[in-house]
């Protein structure tokens, strides 16, 4: 199994003690699309950035393609972050006074291996373009970000979020 999800327990503490994830449990195959939906304050951010190596959960086992996240320590999850995955966020996260394509620049900073800009823009069909961006063609911009970190193999997970 690609992504092991055992018994992930969650709560946040702002004067009281709010459960988030209560014993979730969930497998997703290699190569397979998943989707997470529920109602607003339902734990699927939550979900996200521990699987993400972003938060860490109280209980239970994160496992991404043999690598039990839950386990890791700061120096690890920081790894993880940089060479397993990438993150794609629903506001996109991009500098409003960069170019897209000084944006996805900044990818190369952290990275080991950064991909060159003009294929990464070509790759998602970027090239060129320049101007105010269609939201779909911002989005393209932040996963060309993750792109362009690159892993000698695609990053395992990406999160749409």
């Amino acid at each position: 199994m690609f992504l092991t999800v055992k018994g992930l327990t969650k709560s946040y503490e702002t004067g009281v003690k709010t459960p988030v994830l209560k014993g979730l449990s969930l497998t997703l195959e290699q190569g397979r699309v998943g989707v997470i939906l529920g109602p607003s304050g339902s734990g699927k951010s939550t979900l996200m950035n521990i699987i993400g190596g972003v938060d860490r959960a109280d209980r239970g086992s994160v496992t991404v393609d043999g690598l039990e996240v839950t386990a890791l320590d700061d120096n690890g999850l920081t790894e993880y972050r940089r060479s397993e995955i990438g993150f794609v966020f629903q506001f996109y996260n991009l500098v409003p006074n960069l170019t897209v394509g000084e944006n996805i620049e900044v990818v190369s900073h952290i990275s080991q291996n950064p991909l060159k800009l003009e294929e990464v823009l070509e790759a998602v069909g970027l090239a060129g373009m320049g101007g105010a961006l269609s939201p779909g063609a911002l989005r393209r911009g932040a996963a060309a970000g993750v792109h362009r970190q690159g892993h000698s193999e695609k990053p395992k997970t990406a999160s749409l979020r």
